[in-house]
């Protein structure tokens, strides 16, 4: 079978598996619906960005090398912080006639021909469109975008391989890796754009002068010179791309030993570390004895499972904690921090929870079979995610009391925070039952069933955010105006009236979401489990 042969066949295997999700019914069919259109909208808007900048822009070589460089770490990073998931797995086509170059060379294609494919096509359009300046330009130009793209491409899935390897070796590593990493990416998105807006034009060039001895800068000056240049920038070309050889090799030699990793058993030392500490004790006593209590310490223990709830750990524990931190150091406003920290453990618990049913779904799949009431693993879910997230309701007030030294705010602040929990777990709840993510359990880290979802699963948080925001506002709003007239009792009377809130919340997310369970339980049990 020919190269090109391999390449249409894995691009028509993943699309059929796209249409056979389409011509379902439920979340999966508006998953890949909403990935395909957001895909194309974000590939349209950073096209259309490109576009604008190659056509008006008087310094093209600061311009291209920038926006290559940028592209690949953003990319890269992308591919770590979402998880290691593949769209077609590797280990079911192992078995297959045909040679590793063959199965690589089809992931690689079954990997472009998806939504996330498109988004690249486009901005590879507006890339092309934006450096062209003329007939003696388009192939130049058009080499130099087809190199870009496959860099894009090969970074995107050999650095997804290799941290599906890492967890799978060494899971605990992974987990770091993709939980520091979320963070370094959060940070560098909030700093670097305003540090680079803040470069005057020599600063600039400065920056891409040094951009430009990567291979991605050789590229990207490839196309700045394609008007002027035509065959100085084939040269810049012919440098840029000579690196996707050996990381053809890499994202070749990285599959070839995922398929073949299996996860190693614990040591000694590893088993040592297992030993019962205060904390693990507290934590235990806090899910409770009972069956709740039970599949709630389970959900608590698989809270860094794998790299993609240690991910949810992670990032929603550094946004919690990011978004109490920045009003107590700005806010001039007294026990302002304690105002907001309901608000940010309710955004904090949505990131860390919002797959709660996915991230557990064979135990929950063998416990529905074995007739367990929908409504008991509801409320161990919801439990456990409490568990898993009080210590940011207690942490944040007394972060915002030290900063402020506001400490006569401080049971307020507990209040806000354990009311913002309780609502937060609620809601989770609810996003978790209507589109909830298989991830497996298994040494096989690329086995998932998703397919386009987390476009999907991102517009579900933004519209249970706007929810929570709605019916929070009443009390936000009178907290607010108890803070103006500096009125302690008035604050703690809004405080506890907010807890209560959110325990009103959290019991009517959790009957809507066993309620959801019982209605279309069939639909929910082939969501949770995994693709093997």
């Amino acid at each position: 079978m020919s190269d090109v042969a391999v390449v249409a066949l894995f691009a028509k295997l993943r699309w059929k598996m796209l249409r056979g999700v389409l011509a379902s019914d439920g979340a999966q069919k508006w998953a890949v619906a909403v990935g395909v259109i957001g895909s194309a909208l974000v590939g349209a808007v950073a096209a259309a960005i490109v576009f604008v900048a190659g056509r008006t822009s008087d310094n093209l070589d600061t311009v291209f090398v920038a926006v290559t460089a940028a592209a690949v770490l953003i990319v890269m990073m992308i591919g770590v912080i979402a998880g290691v998931t593949q769209p077609v797995d590797p280990r079911v086509l192992a078995t297959e006639p045909m040679t590793e170059r063959q199965l690589g060379i089809g992931l690689l294609a079954a990997s472009a021909a998806g939504p996330p494919g498109l988004s690249a096509m486009l901005f590879g359009v507006g890339l092309l469109a934006g450096a062209v300046g003329g007939l003696a330009s388009v192939v130049p130009a058009l080499l130099a975008t087809l190199a870009i793209l496959a860099t894009l491409l090969l970074v995107s899935r050999t650095t997804i391989n290799t941290l599906g390897l890492l967890s799978t070796r060494h899971p605990r590593v992974g987990q770091l890796v993709v939980g520091v990493s979320s963070l370094a990416f959060y940070a560098a998105f909030q700093v670097i754009p305003r540090a680079i807006s803040g470069l005057d034009d020599t600063e600039q060039d400065r920056l891409a002068g040094g951009l430009v001895f990567t291979p991605m800068g050789q590229l990207g000056r490839a196309l700045a010179m394609v008007r002027d240049q035509p065959v100085m920038s084939l040269v810049h070309t012919a440098i840029g791309a000579a690196w996707l050889v050996p990381m053809l090799w890499l994202f070749t030699w990285t599959t070839r030993s995922l398929v073949t990793s299996v996860k190693g058993a614990n040591t000694t030392r590893a088993a040592t570390r297992e030993r019962r500490h205060p904390i693990r004790a507290m934590a235990r006593r806090m899910c409770g004895s009972d069956v709740v209590g039970t599949i709630a310490w389970r959900g608590v223990l698989t809270r860094f499972r794998t790299p993609r709830t240690a991910l949810e750990t992670f990032t929603g524990v550094g946004v919690g904690l990011a978004i109490v931190l920045v009003p107590a150091l700005t806010g001039r406003e007294a026990g302002a921090g304690a105002v907001l920290v309901g608000g940010a453990v309710q955004l904090a618990v949505l990131f860390m929870a919002g797959n709660s049913f996915g991230s557990d779904g064979p135990a929950m799949a063998n416990e529905l079979l074995t007739g367990v009431d929908p409504g008991v693993l509801v409320r161990a879910k919801a439990r456990s995610v409490i568990v898993s997230a009080s210590p940011i309701a207690i942490v944040g007030p007394l972060i915002a009391a030290t900063i402020t030294s506001e400490w006569s705010y401080l049971p307020a602040g507990f209040a806000v925070g354990i009311g913002g929990l309780f609502a937060g777990a609620g809601a989770a709840m609810v996003q978790s039952s209507i589109v909830p993510i298989a991830i497996p359990d298994s040494d096989n880290p690329l086995a998932s069933g998703d397919s386009g979802k987390g476009w999907f699963a991102a517009l579900l948080l933004a519209v249970v955010l706007l929810a929570l925001a709605i019916l929070t506002l009443p009390i936000a709003l009178a907290l607010v105006w108890a803070l103006d007239r500096e009125s302690i009792t008035l604050v703690s009377v809004f405080a506890f009236v907010a807890l209560g809130a959110g325990l009103l919340v959290l019991h009517g997310g959790s009957a809507l979401a066993a309620a959801r369970w019982r209605g279309r339980g069939p639909e929910l049990f082939a969501a949770i489990v995994p693709a093997r």
